[in-house]
């Protein structure tokens, strides 16, 4: 019997270890993928160069004398509000993924709150590494909800550089029908 007892505590012990491993590497995940939400709020940064080099271009927009040049004057403009419109979702959108996340952390409280020391060493152990399942099983729900957020941000911003190409492409054709 005592061997069985041996190998439970083990393997409660390994289980207990590896939660707390888990715990760890979760406050990890989380760090890092803010330092990736600000590396790409510091690539606006340089989109913003970027686009303000794009809008200079509407302080040289001229009457139109053509229906082609009018067709692309009033182009330009769209895609430039549209551009506009796109950054400051973008900026919106990631600074919005920095707000802080409610990661749930093991306190004393919250283990002195589930009565822990009154129970049985077995049963305490027991109750601790379900306590650890539950809080490392709910920081992962949020981790990976932040991760599919930050994903689908990379795709707005991959549709904000394809719109400032745009635009520039537009600047170009308006320059030679002028």
């Amino acid at each position: 019997m005592e061997k069985q007892t041996s190998i439970s505590r083990e393997s409660q012990t390994l289980a207990l270890n590896s939660l707390i491993l888990e715990y760890k590497n979760t406050f990890d995940r989380s760090n890092k993928l803010d330092n990736k939400v600000y590396i790409v709020i510091t690539f606006c940064g340089f989109l913003f160069v970027f686009i303000t080099n794009l809008f200079s271009g509407l302080t040289l927009l001229t009457i139109p004398g053509g229906t082609v040049s009018a067709l692309l004057t009033g182009l330009y403009v769209l895609c430039c509000l549209a551009l506009m419109l796109a950054y400051i979702g973008v900026l919106i959108y990631f600074l919005r993924l920095l707000r802080p996340e409610r990661i749930h952390r093991m306190d004393p409280d919250f283990t002195h709150a589930e009565a822990l020391s009154s129970l049985p060493e077995q049963e305490a152990a027991g109750q601790l590494l379900e306590l650890y399942r539950q809080v490392v099983d709910e920081n992962l729900v949020r981790l990976h909800g932040r991760c599919d957020r930050f994903t689908k941000g990379l795709r707005y911003v991959v549709c904000t550089v394809i719109l400032a190409f745009a635009a520039y492409g537009v600047q170009i054709l308006l320059a030679l029908f002028q």
